[in-house]
């Protein structure tokens, strides 16, 4: 009887010990996680629109984010807020006290005017930004007005049909790395003002293919200037014809 006591004795206190050990393990483990990660330093690259200051404000954005361990675990780990106007981010440790953060940007396809201010949008159609700055190889869209315009939320037109119509051929043009000046609507119909060559594109009839049209064509009139006509283009009248300026 007293045996066995004592081996129970000599088993608890190995358990008690064994727990020490590990709670020991653990303080320690928590204490270098923070002390020894310490965020001092972010790489940002893959941004062009946005600056590296504005990236850091979106991802250091609450308590702990000045742990450097705990800031990637966060973004690998769970489901995250979508930043706006962030497609992908990649956020990966370099040093205990380094991260850096890929940035995948949304990709702006246009912008209207409105409240003398440009609101730039991406390609589903929801508000990036509102601003005055100019942002290179971004048309401007002429002949659509918003009621009203909020950052993140979609272009409120009156008529869905015609943000459909826009977003696709945008995208189409963006495609084929197409950027004219300006997008401009005209009744159920658009042009595509590249400078010296106005593309008539028409309605949305066949809209892929004109695009592709235009793209072939386009690169037959470097130099000229006029109006290229593929609003009557379908696959039974393929003629596209091009009137120069007088």
């Amino acid at each position: 009887m007293i045996r066995k006591n004592r081996k129970k004795r000599a088993r608890r206190k190995k358990v008690l010990l064994l727990i020490l050990l590990f709670l020991l393990l653990a303080a320690i483990l928590i204490l270098i996680g923070i002390t020894g990660f310490k965020l001092k330093k972010v790489q940002v690259s893959g941004n062009e629109l946005y600056s590296d200051q504005q990236i850091k404000d979106s991802v250091l954005n609450d308590e702990y984010s000045w742990n450097s361990l705990y800031v990637v675990l966060k973004y690998r780990l769970f489901q995250m807020r979508k930043i706006p106007f962030i497609d992908e981010m990649e956020i990966e440790l370099v040093s205990p006290n380094t991260i850096h953060i890929k940035v995948y940007e949304k990709a702006m396809i246009g912008y209207i005017a409105a409240n003398n201010q440009n609101v730039y949008f991406d390609k589903d159609g929801f508000v990036v930004e509102i601003s005055k700055r100019q942002i290179d190889h971004v048309p401007k869209v002429d002949g659509i007005e918003c009621r009203k315009v909020i950052v993140y939320e979609k272009l409120n037109l009156d008529d869905e049909n015609v943000l459909s119509f826009l977003l696709t051929f945008s995208q189409q043009l963006m495609k084929y790395e197409l950027v004219p000046e300006a997008i401009v609507f005209h009744e159920s119909n658009i042009t595509a003002d590249f400078g010296g060559i106005k593309a008539e594109i028409g309605d949305s009839g066949y809209l892929v293919e004109k695009v592709m049209r235009l793209d072939a064509v386009m690169t037959q009139l470097k130099g000229k200037r006029g109006t290229l006509h593929l609003e009557n283009w379908t696959p039974l009248t393929t003629d596209i014809i091009f009137e120069p300026d007088s």
